[in-house]
């Protein structure tokens, strides 16, 4: 079965890319499949503490099984292998980049506010068969500088992204569709206080993704 090579690392890397062939998309809400955001803004919603209500406990799991634990998603997705060591973060691995709990780094001298938040993050969760070609569901979560991460959602709706308030939050999100396979691809950017959650997905339908992230963020 042909792979497509750039699939997860344009997605995973969406945040420095802003696009991917098998985990980012293109623009506008989704039609048949589900999608984590259906409302359109022209621009990019700031956030400030005072969105996040004062009773919010935060708290950034460590293990990716966590993030979707008693929702439907473990029956979709979930289902999936999870960081599977010829998917990602191993050594002859298809993607190289690392998986699972992760320590950030600090953002190279000169980094653009995409690397920056990339260098952020603190899970990687990366659910996807090593056979197949594009299928596939990616999820950052990263604790981050909300002034960085707010310019950057700023400047996504001129690349194509539509974007709202969200479950206390600011989300920007693009759709469309693989022209090789012809299935759905989403990229979306969240950002509530201080915490940064980017998802890119292929061929997976994922009402109430979101709603749930943040259940399991902000319980």
């Amino acid at each position: 079965m042909n792979k497509l090579p750039l699939a997860i690392a344009l997605a995973l890397l969406a945040i420095s890319l802003t696009g991917c062939a098998g985990s980012t998309p293109p623009s506008g809400p989704s039609s048949a499949a589900g999608t984590i955001v259906p409302s359109v803004t022209p621009t990019a919603p700031s956030v400030s503490a005072s969105a996040v209500p004062a009773a919010s406990t935060v708290s950034i799991p460590t293990d990716c099984s966590v993030l979707i634990a008693s929702t439907p998603f473990v029956d979709s997705f979930g289902a999936w292998p999870l960081n599977d060591p010829a998917v990602v973060g191993t050594p002859g691995a298809q993607y190289s980049f690392p998986a699972g709990s992760i320590t950030p780094t600090p953002a190279a001298s000169g980094a653009t506010l995409a690397q920056t938040l990339y260098a952020a993050t603190q899970l990687r969760c990366v659910w996807r068969d090593p056979t197949a070609d594009i299928t596939n569901m990616a999820i950052e979560v990263a604790t981050v500088d909300p002034t960085v991460a707010n310019a950057y959602l700023s400047s996504l709706p001129g690349k194509g992204y539509a974007c709202t308030s969200e479950a206390s939050g600011a989300s920007c999100q693009l759709v469309s569709s693989d022209p090789k396979y012809n299935v759905e691809v989403v990229d979306t950017a969240f950002l509530r206080d201080d915490v940064y959650i980017h998802v890119s997905q292929a061929n997976v339908a994922t009402p109430g993704l979101l709603a749930a992230l943040t259940a399991k963020i902000w319980g």
